[in-house]
């Protein structure tokens, strides 16, 4: 089956971070649940923030893999996940794209 890379950037405006953390619980329990998904998770800023302890980590966007049978599948998952519906992703900039792996997901 196809799999999809999903770049899903926050929009910037200063309520975006309280949109997503009042939908992130039900986001992460529907991403467990989701068999189509292969990897997913938040994308941070700054690029520096893993390699500092105790350095801010804030959320910026969401990157994924998804196996699903076309691309309007993938497009509908992306488009009924709580972060697209309560304007937490960007909906100009997200990006659904193929995506062929060597190794196995």
């Amino acid at each position: 089956m196809p799999l999809f890379s999903i770049y899903a950037p926050d929009y910037t405006d200063e309520e975006a971070i309280q949109r997503r953390l009042s939908v992130r619980a039900t986001h992460l329990a529907n991403a467990a649940e989701n068999k189509s998904m292969k990897v997913g998770g938040a994308m941070l800023s700054p690029n520096e923030s893993l390699d500092t302890p105790g350095a801010d980590k804030k959320m910026i966007g969401s990157f994924m893999i998804l196996e699903c049978a076309s691309y309007e599948e993938a497009k509908h998952m992306i488009e009924t996940d709580v972060y697209w519906i309560g304007n937490v992703w960007d909906k100009e900039k997200t990006v659904i794209r193929p995506f062929v792996t060597p190794k196995p997901l």
